[in-house]
């Protein structure tokens, strides 16, 4: 029964090494569940109880368990609501994300104990997805170091997984010549994406082969063929192809020189500099360990690379480095470095507790600095988002697994002699350093794929380092833990636990996100009347909220509805529970404020405000929050609010204008509403102009420069803009007095002298005009144009 049960959780733990990368990277719903399933079911299996483990324990003692079960315990705790006392107290950031809800004094009676207790996270469904990933990542890292202290069992492990990572090189290179926008061939992209390999994301395939290219290599050097005792060089080559393992050795070369190049044809910058790093820190532990190595081997494989390289053409890679460097300055030029630097100022607020794992999304948007509306669902370093999601314990946790595992392995490297254990483990090693780096540039450990094979690596160091190929009494030198029934009975208890935990939640996820799209197919079926199609789509958000209660999108959906049937406080207490799941949604949040703004009109703006604070899309939530302010009708101080927002983020003035036309809202609106720049008021005439309606509007180019001494630079184009406005309606008084005004401030434009001559040519003022053509002349002297008019005028 033993060994039956340790052969299928055996087949399982295969399995799951060859499902992972095959099934697009595990980034999607059914990848990531099968794959927790089956590490799931592997557990179950190894460590099911029987009379055989009873009498005896069959199971080594794991290094790094005790760090690596803390920060289990760590993420779990987030999980766990807190009273509201103590959560203020020891996560106050925690506390202000959820203020919105904490104080709603008009909803008391609605929501009950709905905010009196709270978790450590701002994000309760993807800290327990989290949760579950990482526990089954722990899980397989165990079970990797228990199943592979057999010789056996590990080299078949090292053999199939090398040969599938060759296997995907290969084919992922064809593809990206042939179907680069599919994955694999199989499936077409959109948007003009393009896959590599498996991987919709480049740099997650780089990622992984970063990983798996040193193990390739230490295959490499494990089968090279003995043929030293020949005298000649035909000796030695009839010597070399006559080894059995030649064929072996030749196809693992001919592997690490695909894997490594095609890393290369990526582009990826990160992923390059992270193999050469894992490359060359596996040679340095490899001739500090063997010190008579073969060089001829490592000129082969270097110019194999070059070949294969070339032939693509390095012209590519080369631009792709350039682009990390200002071409006027030197600087280096990356978002990332400005996503680090928020990721910081997240790390400072959140040290102690973290924002919630899994909850760099939710929390980035509030401190995010970068002009642009893009969506940053990592903080493309996976040390500070660790440390933004768990605080300063989950970093030291995790600190503390990753240097138990290197020091445990880098141990049984100096020590062993062996090639078969060496070199496996150099490879193992090599490759957790070379993620480790990589990790500094951008977010592998949090796709399913890489962050399933790093954990394997790390017991596969652990394994190779002490496993025997030759032994009496024990295969590995790993030490047995004493036989304890009682604690093996509780591992497979908590595995059991995790399995059904994982087979609930995700099961009814699944089942709620279906019945979520069967409402919204409802939604669009023209054979129901509008109140069946409501009551309908009700039915079935009632449903998909029982299945899956700690979504928000159901409640937040069902909201919607039951606002437009007019129960105003289901809607409000709906509303309020899909911001107590997912408090930074700025969707959420300012649904919440339109449903109370019956009752309170005050909290209902703080809510649109402050849903447009810590919202992604900052246009649409200024949008939402300016449309309501208008429509409300809310006075004067709600107007001043979203001119000083559009003064402090003046790309928000796109938005703003957009909804200033909409509402046609009057002359005093429009002028309370605009900042009090010329600029600003330029851009709205601009927008107007384009979509003629500039006689609605006449009034704001009239009193566009009644503001230009606000503005920090004044530009040429402000004043010209007015001038032909004024010129077109034939109003040259006025427009003379535009370009007297451009003059003042800037007296060295000589296309301003030009026109103001112009004008006065036009009225009859020679003398004035030639005044100003000489001033023109002397500041462009360039333009004869000028110099001969001036001249034809003198002589007239």
């Amino acid at each position: 029964m033993q060994v039956r049960s340790e052969a299928i959780s055996f087949f399982l733990f295969l399995a799951t090494l060859f499902f992972a990368p095959l099934a697009f990277g595990t980034t999607e719903n059914w990848s990531i569940i099968t794959v927790e399933l089956l590490v799931a079911l592997a557990g179950i299996f190894y460590f099911l109880p029987s009379a055989g483990k009873k009498a005896s324990s069959n199971y080594y003692r794991v290094p790094g368990i005790l760090p690596l079960l803390l920060l289990l315990a760590w993420m779990l705790l987030q999980l766990i609501p807190l009273p509201l006392s103590l959560v203020r107290i020891v996560a106050p950031n925690i506390y202000q994300a959820y203020q919105p809800i904490l104080t709603l004094p008009t909803l008391g009676d609605l929501l009950g104990d709905l905010y009196t207790w709270l978790p450590l996270t701002v994000n309760y469904k993807e800290t327990l997805l989290e949760v579950l990933r990482l526990s089954s990542y722990a899980l397989f890292y165990v079970l990797t170091i228990q199943l592979l202290t057999s010789s056996r069992k590990l080299r078949l492990t090292i053999t199939l997984v090398t040969g599938l990572a060759i296997c995907i090189a290969f084919f992922a290179i064809l593809q990206r010549i042939t179907a680069p926008d599919t994955l694999f061939w199989f499936r077409k992209l959109s948007d003009g994406k393009q896959a590599f390999g498996p991987w919709v994301y480049k740099n997650h395939y780089a990622g992984f082969m970063v990983m798996l290219c040193p193990l390739v290599l230490s295959q490499f050097f494990l089968y090279r063929p003995v043929y030293g005792r020949a005298d000649t060089l035909r000796g030695k080559i009839v010597a070399f192809f006559s080894e059995s393992k030649t064929a072996l050795y030749l196809g693992w070369g001919f592997g690490s020189i695909v894997i490594f190049a095609s890393v290369f044809l990526t582009q990826s910058r990160g992923g390059i500099l992270s193999i050469i790093f894992s490359l060359l820190f596996f040679l340095f532990l490899i001739f500090r360990q063997k010190e008579r190595m073969g060089k001829v081997q490592l000129l082969i494989l270097f110019a194999g690379f070059l070949v294969l390289v070339g032939w693509y053409n390095w012209e590519p890679i080369s631009e792709r480095f350039l682009t990390l460097f200002d071409s006027k300055t030197g600087r280096i030029q990356d978002d990332r470095l400005l996503i680090w630097q928020d990721t910081f100022r997240i790390i400072k607020d959140f040290s102690l507790t973290g924002s919630g794992f899994g909850t760099f999304a939710d929390i980035f948007p509030s401190y995010k600095t970068l002009p642009d509306d893009l969506f940053y669902d990592h903080a493309h370093n996976d040390f500070l988002e660790l440390l933004s999601d768990g605080g300063v314990p989950a970093g030291l946790l995790g600190g503390w697994f990753i240097v138990s595992v290197l020091h445990a392995g880098y141990k049984m490297i100096r020590l062993r002699k062996d090639s078969f254990s060496v070199f496996p483990a150099v490879g193992a090693f090599s490759g957790l350093a070379g993620l480790l780096v990589y990790s500094g540039f951008d977010f592998n450990l949090h796709n399913g794929a890489n962050g399933l094979y790093f954990f394997f690596l790390a017991g596969l160091l652990v394994s190779a380092g002490n496993t025997r190929r030759y032994y009496q009494d024990s295969p590995t030198l790993l030490p047995l833990l004493k036989p304890n029934y009682w604690r093996n009975i509780l591992v497979f208890t908590a595995i059991l636990a995790f399995f059904g935990a994982t087979l609930f939640y995700q099961g009814r996820k699944v089942w709620a996100e279906r019945k979520y799209r069967k409402a919204r197919q409802v939604s669009s079926l023209e054979r129901f009347t509008p109140v069946d199609r409501v009551e309908k789509m009700s039915m079935l958000l009632e449903e998909a909220r029982a299945f899956d209660p700690v979504t928000g999108l159901y409640s937040h959906t069902l909201a919607k509805l039951k606002s437009l049937q007019g129960q105003d406080k289901q809607a409000v207490r709906l509303s309020a529970e899909a911001v107590r799941q997912q408090p930074m949604s700025f969707t959420f949040l300012q649904q919440l404020g339109h449903v109370v703004a019956a009752t309170d009109l005050e909290l209902a703006r703080n809510l649109l405000k402050r849903g447009y604070e810590r919202a992604d899309q900052k246009k649409l939530a200024f949008q939402t929050w300016a449309a309501f302010e208008l429509s409300q009708r809310t006075g004067k101080e709600g107007r001043v609010r979203l001119r000083r927002e559009v003064e402090r983020d003046p790309r928000m003035l796109a938005s703003l204008y957009q909804v200033l036309i909409k509402y046609q809202v009057n002359q005093k609106y429009v002028a309370e509403m605009l900042p009090q720049k010329t600029s600003s008021w330029l851009g709205f005439w601009n927008k107007v102009k384009n979509e003629k309606r500039s006689s609605e509007f006449h009034f704001i180019i009239e009193h566009a420069l009644d503001f230009i001494d606000n503005d920090s630079r004044v530009l040429p184009q402000y004043f010209s803009e007015v001038f032909q406005y004024y010129r077109t309606q034939k109003k040259d008084e006025k427009a003379e007095n535009v370009l007297q005004v451009a003059l003042r401030y800037l007296p060295d434009y000589a296309p301003f002298h030009i026109l103001l001559g112009e004008i006065y040519l036009k009225r009859g003022k020679k003398e004035l005009a030639i005044k100003q053509y000489e001033q023109a002349a002397v500041l462009d002297p360039e333009n004869s144009e000028i110099q001969r008019r001036v001249k034809v005028l003198r002589v007239k």
